[in-house]
């Protein structure tokens, strides 16, 4: 009774290891949640892919971020950045000794006159925004550069150089009327609306600057009739706070989709490159094979190959 009594601790510990180890390799074969940290990181990386982070692109610097690298190592996010980062991971989020300009929108630009055609330019670019081919002039592609710079070294005759392109200014929330007051919840706009939207409902997630939110409460198909404005008791601007609105979550959502643009673009550019290493790596393989045949092989083959003829 004794021995068992003593075993017992012993076999809960080890299924409980047992347990542990389980439940690691489980979450390994498990595909990654998209609201895991790297890609709550990587949602907010600026998928410029220039590697002046340090890392080959934005995933991989954002799952040494999650794993406990600085959060300011990308000059492109600029303290924007910083600041959405350490929102998202606390004000404990390590930072390195520099500091993180707010950085100007720039793309690349070849200046065609003295283009060589040279191609060394197309492996670097991560996007693939480079157009042309060997012997023959080449051009890029503005809305597609991220203005990474890793193109520049690469020019053999200093053609390409980065231009900065003047920042749209980003549409800012509509004011409150100065005479405007609280939202009572009358409904009375919800009846009057004819797009049949809850008007109400879509100030409240306006004023608190939930632009996806209103999004999917139809804020885009608002046609700015002003009918709620003209029946709002509390004298609210509605009209022109929504049409701020839709301008508002139309840039955040132009953007979003650019950098899934651009994300898959980086993808299928690093899935090529690593086709063509692979297949020049063949290529040499086999040339060092039929190097090494002795003339015996290669005689023997030549006789196959007349057989067969």
């Amino acid at each position: 009774m004794m021995v068992a009594g003593a075993l017992t601790p012993t076999l809960l510990v080890i299924t409980l290891l047992t347990l542990a180890l389980a439940v690691a390799l489980l979450r390994r074969r498990l595909p990654h949640d998209e609201h895991s940290l790297p890609n709550e990181i990587d949602a907010l990386l600026p998928q410029t892919q220039c590697a002046q982070c340090g890392y080959p692109g934005c995933m991989p610097y954002a799952e040494a971020v999650a794993s406990g690298a600085a959060i300011n190592l990308c000059p492109p996010g600029g303290p924007e950045l910083v600041t959405q980062l350490r929102d998202l991971m606390g004000q404990d989020a390590p930072l390195e000794q520099l500091t993180t300009a707010q950085p100007e929108t720039a793309v690349a630009v070849i200046d065609e006159t003295k283009c060589i055609g040279c191609a060394l330019c197309l492996p670097p670019c991560p996007v693939d925004a480079i157009v042309g081919a060997n012997g023959f002039m080449h051009t890029i592609i503005t809305q597609d550069c991220t203005g990474c710079e890793l193109c520049i070294p690469a020019c053999p005759v200093d053609c390409i150089s980065l231009v900065n392109l003047p920042s749209a200014a980003a549409p800012q929330p509509a004011e409150l009327a100065a005479s405007s007051r609280g939202c009572i919840n009358c409904a009375q706009c919800i009846d009057v609306c004819p797009r049949g939207l809850v008007p109400d409902q879509l100030f409240k997630l306006a004023q608190g600057a939930a632009w996806s939110a209103a999004a999917e409460l139809g804020l885009q198909t608002c046609i700015e009739c002003g009918l709620c404005d003209r029946v709002c008791p509390s004298n609210i601007n509605l009209a022109e706070i929504f049409t701020q609105a839709k301008r508002i979550e139309a840039h955040q959502r132009q953007d979003r989709d650019h950098k899934v643009a651009i994300k898959q673009r980086y993808v299928d550019h690093q899935e090529r490159s690593l086709q063509r290493s692979q297949s020049a790596q063949q290529r040499r393989a086999e040339r060092l094979q039929r190097r090494r045949r002795s003339p015996a092989q290669i005689d023997e083959e030549q006789n196959q190959q007349g057989q067969r003829g």
